[in-house]
């Protein structure tokens, strides 16, 4: 858990950092360049981006306008074609090879076109003494402010998950999210299929007290307890095995239970304001599920993308 002085101090470093990097990215063109991380606080903010046999370095920023990192991914973000690094408790030293400002973009927007393309964060967010850090439970019990800001900053995930969804939903087929917050995602997807049935529930009561002025239905359980029936559910909504939720362990252990929900046929979406934390396509693999698409674009901006994982279970399994 993080103090208050440890998250000044780390928005007034992302600052710097973003200000730094302007719009001449983190490295001369074409030329092998490093960077160094000294906090631990910041290490969830690198990423990697598998694209066409070439591994991507990146690394979120944090604008003037936001204390916390969006989920979006930008061509600035983007450091370069990914070298090595060096780790050691005091920094962690990047190399990579930066490429022009267009190439980035068109890096990017190639990704978001490519099933076979996929985004990691190998660090989970740490703090001061490297130990997980964690979000207290409490503040996900529905407060104003929070959910003026989950909903606003999940319009790109709705969008994505009608486009992606669009060509496999059937009428009658359930849609369940397992920790729906104030409901808004799982609604949408009410609303753009409508011949769905609609599952919501939260542990928070106060987050499913919210839920259900959209859905009425919503139950409070325990999203990880298995609160309903294995393999009947055709679109399963997995949006908080992510950073700063749950530990990574927590995170697997969730993504091998949870995905016992998904009927023959049915899909999973998986995805987070913060970064997803399994390592899905390697997991997705061992338990059967195929990974139809990892990464998402915005729409009508295809160089601006962030994790979205569409999964299958096959319709016949043995």
């Amino acid at each position: 858990m993080f103090s208050h002085q440890d998250e000044q101090e780390w928005l007034q470093q992302e600052r710097e950092i973003n200000a730094a990097v302007g719009d001449g990215g983190f490295g001369p063109a074409d030329r092998l360049s490093s960077w160094t991380e000294r906090s631990p606080f910041a290490l969830c903010q690198y990423f990697l981006l598998r694209l066409g046999g070439t591994t991507w370095l990146g690394r979120k920023l944090v604008p003037e306008d936001r204390t916390d990192p969006s989920s979006v991914l930008t061509p600035r973000m983007l450091m370069g074609e990914f070298e090595s690094l060096r780790f050691t408790r005091q920094r962690v030293e990047f190399y990579f090879t930066a490429r022009s400002a267009q190439a980035h973009a068109d890096t990017l927007a190639r990704a978001s076109k490519d099933p076979e393309a996929d985004l990691d964060f190998p660090f989970p967010r740490l703090d001061r003494d490297w130990n997980e850090a964690l979000v207290p439970a409490y503040v996900w019990d529905g407060t104003a402010e929070l959910t003026d800001s989950l909903d606003p900053d999940e319009e790109h995930f709705r969008a994505a998950a009608a486009i992606v969804l669009r060509d496999v939903v059937r009428p009658g087929d359930t849609v369940y999210d397992p920790a729906c917050s104030t409901g808004r995602f799982v609604s949408s997807l009410g609303a753009a299929f409508p011949e769905c049935r609609v599952l919501a529930s939260d542990a928070s009561q106060k987050m499913v007290e919210l839920a259900r002025r959209r859905i009425p239905d919503a139950f409070v359980a325990d999203g990880l307890s298995m609160p309903v029936p294995e393999r009947s559910v055709q679109v399963l909504v997995l949006r908080f095995l992510n950073a700063e939720v749950l530990s990574a362990d927590a995170a697997v252990d969730g993504f091998r239970s949870l995905t016992r929900l998904i009927a023959p046929g049915g899909h999973a979406l998986v995805f987070g304001h913060t970064p997803v934390l399994p390592a899905v396509r390697h997991l997705a693999g061992e338990l059967g599920l195929e990974v139809r698409s990892s990464v998402g674009a915005v729409p009508g901006r295809p160089d601006e993308v962030f994790q979205f994982y569409l999964l299958s279970r096959p319709a016949a399994t043995v």
